[in-house]
């Protein structure tokens, strides 16, 4: 009798065991990422200490953005197709601007989601009634971001 208990209390331990570790979303790959089509941002903000490498070292705030690890680079975005930001800029709110300075001033808001976010993803398609030269800046803070370029297709 003992060993037929114990093999109920083993077959229970393995269904138990299969059922909790299947999922609907798992991908077979061993993959912790929960989202089973991830999005990778076209650019990846950061923050750091500015170095002379950013156009407005030794200007405003002490430190500045880099945009896939290049301080203060300079874009060119095509109107009418959306770009990606993945920002993870704690204190330092990432939003597109008509500011040289930023800190707030001249917050474009047509064709941005997510805009003055510091941790997840600002999404900006430029159009026609964009200029043709913005800049991405920080909310509270004085150039800590540099130009972007607008041009036609």
């Amino acid at each position: 009798m003992k060993k037929f208990q114990m093999l109920l209390m083993l077959i229970a331990l393995a269904l138990f065991t299969a059922c909790s570790s299947s999922s609907s979303d798992d991908d077979g790959g061993g993959n912790p990422n929960p989202n089973p089509n991830p999005t990778t941002p076209d650019f990846t903000v950061r923050v750091v200490v500015k170095t002379s490498a950013h156009p407005y070292f030794q200007v405003g705030q002490s430190e500045g953005y880099t945009i896939d690890g290049e301080e203060g680079k300079e874009l060119t975005l095509t109107r009418g197709t959306t770009y990606t930001f993945g920002v993870n800029t704690p204190s330092h709110p990432f939003y597109i601007s008509t500011s040289t300075v930023g800190n707030g001033a001249g917050e474009v808001t047509d064709g941005v989601t997510n805009s003055m976010t510091t941790n997840g993803t600002l999404s900006f398609t430029p159009n026609g009634n964009h200029p043709d030269l913005l800049y991405y800046q920080c909310g509270v803070h004085d150039n800590v971001g540099w130009k972007i370029n607008i041009v036609d297709p």
